[in-house]
């Protein structure tokens, strides 16, 4: 299954026309039961390498309430603050792909637990998204060959939203940015090293 998930993500990095993509070896669904550090060894090990300005990663709830996802947030925020304390200079921006919070189920039935996603307060880039955006994420969900029941099931392609949203880590834009690259140094609430 390794394999075949692998030449789906090779299919999504040519969709998106990606400059680069690292598959990391570590199990589907099972991140939860490894070693955090061996995760985050990883992840400070590939920051390091491309030297990012901005770093993107999952939301607190993970999108999708996924443990793979939530446990990710977790590493990437980490290694995150430890290379700022380390004065890793060229990382200027912690971002959280998100969803606003509707009140409404999410991914759930209506007679489950509704999972909480991101307060409109706490949103601080809404990105406009075009047609060919939208189209280049459809195609790129169609890539996941094991998981077309899933996502059929879930209807997340036809709620896929005319526009992306971003919190960001120890910052806050009021009113919010249209550009995840905008006032790359502005906003901080705190002086690095004091999050």
């Amino acid at each position: 299954m390794g394999e075949v998930r692998y030449r789906e993500m090779q299919e999504v990095e040519k969709m998106l026309g990606l400059q680069g993509m690292k598959v990391l070896d570590f199990p589907d669904s099972m991140l939860k039961e490894l070693d955090i550090r061996l995760i985050e060894k990883a992840i400070q090990k590939h920051i390091e390498d491309i030297t990012p300005s901005i770093v993107v990663s999952y939301p607190v709830h993970g999108i999708s309430g996924f443990h793979d996802h939530i446990v990710t947030h977790a590493a990437v925020k980490r290694v995150y603050m430890e290379l700022k304390d380390d004065s890793a200079d060229f990382l200027k921006r912690l971002a959280f792909w998100t969803l606003p919070d509707s009140g409404k189920p999410t991914w759930t039935n209506d007679d489950m637990p509704r999972l909480k996603l991101t307060e409109e307060a706490l949103i601080d880039c809404i990105v406009p998204l075009n047609d060919d955006d939208i189209a280049a994420m459809k195609d790129a969900l169609n890539c996941y060959i094991t998981y077309k029941e899933t996502i059929e099931k879930s209807g997340v392609i036809d709620k896929i939203p005319s526009k992306a949203y971003f919190e960001f880590f120890a910052e806050d834009f009021k009113p919010v940015l249209d550009d995840i690259t905008a006032e790359i140094n502005r906003g901080k609430k705190h002086e690095t090293g004091n999050y």
